[in-house]
């Protein structure tokens, strides 16, 4: 399994900054954590793609600064917003793809939404999802549910509902989520592990639910194992927050501690 780190494990320093630290900390895989609609613009991407280049960095996923909004973007009774919506992340697909990415992550409908149609709901949600699934293969991404602990994706079972309605929809597990909202990361696993493309690692304990990797008491080996086992050849992505660290130094030995696991 490769390790990557996420550029929001920077935030806030500028984006094209915060690349240049991942590539001197010794990662070569990043997820891109765009942060204002301006890093959007195609000749802004083409020139982070000409970056991540010369540094030798491979994008594997991107994430959008609008993940707060996505339930009331995409999941609304006013149909023209969600028209809008598809549009606006249309351009996110096609941003992904000039970065070099594999992936969308998503979070979606936050838990106290008010969004969907009053009828059907239900059905109405899958129509939207599958919708995103398209417009993103199109641009040549796979898009992907992360589970979110304010959001109705904490919910396991939630996540097997989209699971048997959505075909095409996989998803990204997030360690640090499933601690805050309760759960642990084999309950994610087991609703639907053979889907997952994307992992997002950190650390936690009894005290603190974010932790660089390796300061913990996340068994790292035995959630490698549980995802190998159901066919995941991807990569796990340290997505911590500045304020889980005093040096950026001590990312590369996240880094060291997972490669070695």
């Amino acid at each position: 399994m490769n390790i990557g780190i996420s550029t929001a494990s920077f935030y806030p320093m500028l984006l094209e900054d915060g690349i240049n630290i991942a590539a001197d900390l010794g990662y070569r895989r990043v997820e891109m954590f765009l942060n204002s609609e301006s890093e959007y613009d195609p000749a802004f991407c083409k020139e982070r793609r000409r970056q991540l280049d010369d540094l030798g960095i491979e994008v594997i996923s991107m994430h959008p600064y609008t993940s707060a909004m996505e339930g009331h973007l995409l999941f609304s009774d006013y149909p023209r917003r969600t028209a809008d919506a598809l549009d606006q992340y249309r351009r996110y697909f096609e941003a992904a793809a000039l970065l070099g990415a594999r992936y969308f992550t998503f979070h979606g409908e936050l838990l106290r939404s008010r969004g969907l149609p009053r009828s059907s709901p239900d059905a109405a949600r899958y129509d939207t999802y599958a919708d995103l699934c398209r417009t993103a293969r199109e641009c040549g991404i796979q898009f992907t549910q992360e589970n979110v602990s304010w959001c109705k994706s904490a919910d396991p079972e939630f996540l097997r509902g989209l699971y048997d309605h959505v075909p095409d929809l996989a998803f990204t597990l997030d360690t640090k989520q499933a601690v805050r909202a309760g759960y642990t990361w084999s309950d994610y696993v087991d609703a639907v592990g053979d889907r997952i493309v994307n992992l997002h690692v950190s650390d936690y304990s009894k005290e603190t639910d974010c932790l660089l990797p390796g300061q913990g008491e996340c068994d790292f080996s035995a959630l490698f194992s549980a995802l190998e086992s159901r066919g995941y050849e991807g990569n796990a992505i340290v997505e911590v927050y500045q304020t889980d660290y005093s040096a950026p130094e001590s990312l590369a030995q996240s880094r060291i501690y997972l490669e070695s696991v």
